[in-house]
């Protein structure tokens, strides 16, 4: 999970940060189911053990959450850290699965990468000016200035990232350990 702390504030390059999400969501978790029945799938057991599925279940999802909180409390630190206010200029809108907006400052330099958070295709047009914070690294999507003021608290998060950490460690740890004694 420091993966995804780490992708937007240290931060990483880009041909990085898409597989670092990969591996934080998707294959630490499923390592974390895959790792146990794999190793120790030569224990018999005379019934299914319920109750360490149902650990190992938890902390399935837990650690997937626990990926993505993280990863958004990186950009917030990330923008917190280098963040800067500009004017920028939507340059094209698309709106296909996640609508996103194409910007560029003032002066013509695109800002990458696009725009995701509020931009509304049935708001927002090609060449409309919005106040954006942007990370002149290219590490995080800007956020747009509206009517509320862009408030960056990565800190806030520390309370839930610890908590999902101790339930995927705990509830992993003893659904192996129940997995592996063959108990119920």
């Amino acid at each position: 999970m420091t993966l995804m702390w780490f992708a937007p504030v240290a931060p990483l390059p880009a041909f990085l940060r898409g597989p670092a999400f990969v591996i934080s969501a998707l294959v630490t978790p499923l390592a974390l189911i895959l790792v146990p029945g794999v190793l120790l799938r030569h224990v018999t057991h005379k019934k299914a053990p319920k109750l360490a599925i149902g650990a190992l279940a938890v902390a399935l999802p837990a650690a997937i959450v626990l990926a993505v909180i993280t990863r958004e409390a990186g950009e917030e630190r990330g923008l917190e850290k280098r963040g800067r206010w500009t004017e920028a200029v939507v340059v094209g809108v698309d709106n296909g699965k996640t609508d996103e907006c194409t910007l560029r400052t003032r002066d013509g330099r695109e800002i990458s990468p696009q725009m995701t958070d509020g931009c509304d295709p049935e708001s927002v047009e090609p060449g409309d000016e919005l106040r954006v914070l942007y990370d002149p690294k290219g590490a995080v999507a800007p956020l747009e200035d509206d009517d509320t003021a862009v408030e960056l608290d990565p800190g806030s998060y520390r309370g839930t990232i610890g908590g999902l950490a101790v339930l995927v460690i705990v509830t992993g740890t003893w659904g192996c350990v129940r997995v592996s004694r063959g108990e119920k």
